[in-house]
């Protein structure tokens, strides 16, 4: 494989497992929540880690 084609999958691999984590982070998040403000706010952050885990972003 070319060198340029691995480094470009680590990357993406990489992105996804950051999204991932921060998608965990703002689920507990809005699960500890008792504020429905909050809580929609949470709901509206999510939309584009879910998104690029989908991968339509």
């Amino acid at each position: 494989m070319d060198i340029l084609v691995i480094i470009n999958a680590i990357f993406t691999v990489l992105t996804y497992a950051t999204a991932l984590f921060f998608l965990i982070a703002i689920v507990r998040a809005f699960i500890r929540t008792k504020n429905v403000q909050n809580a929609l706010v949470y709901c509206i952050i999510m939309v584009p880690f879910v998104l690029r885990l989908l991968r339509l972003k």
